[in-house]
């Protein structure tokens, strides 16, 4: 009886490792680094739209390397949060990426889709000499306040003046 209890006991074990999600898992998978000015552009945006803040911090930081990893600025955790709030979209599409005084540098405009404007946000790149790319800095002004992402908007639940 023991024997069979051991081997039921050893199955079992066998079975939930082999299960995707059941806990032990290596984590979320780490973002692979892109390999140019648009990529990087794509999959922060990407990373927004599915909340993955720590992708977002893969993606975003200096020369030194992703925030991530340098853990810096001290306070990258909460400049992500707030990143995040600004670039929250129903969509969005690059409309242009070019250098910016260099190749290793570019500007990548974002238009970033709401339910009643677009906003064109420009991201600025680095390319690091491992030939990868980051996310530098984010013009969040030109995204709209998070409160009221279209100010300009004329509201559609509000009776029309007269």
């Amino acid at each position: 009886m023991r024997l069979r209890s051991a081997t039921i006991a050893l199955t079992a074990a066998c079975v939930l490792a082999a299960v995707p999600g059941c806990g032990g898992g290596a984590g979320p998978a780490a973002a692979v680094p892109a390999t140019s000015a648009s990529g990087v552009v794509s999959g922060f945006m990407d990373a927004v739209a599915d909340s993955n803040l720590t992708k977002m911090a893969t993606l975003w930081g200096t020369a030194r390397g992703p925030a991530a990893r340098t853990r810096q600025p001290s306070d990258f955790e909460k400049r992500v949060v707030v990143m995040q709030a600004y670039l929250r979209s129903e969509g969005h599409r690059i409309v242009s990426d070019n250098p910016d005084g260099s190749d290793a540098r570019h500007v990548v405009q974002v238009e970033i889709r709401r339910p009643l404007c677009t906003h064109l946000v420009p991201f600025t790149v680095i390319k690091l000499p491992d030939q990868s790319w980051l996310v530098n800095s984010i013009d969040l002004a030109a995204a709209g306040s998070p409160a009221r992402p279209c100010p300009d908007a004329q509201r559609t639940d509000s009776p029309t003046p007269r």
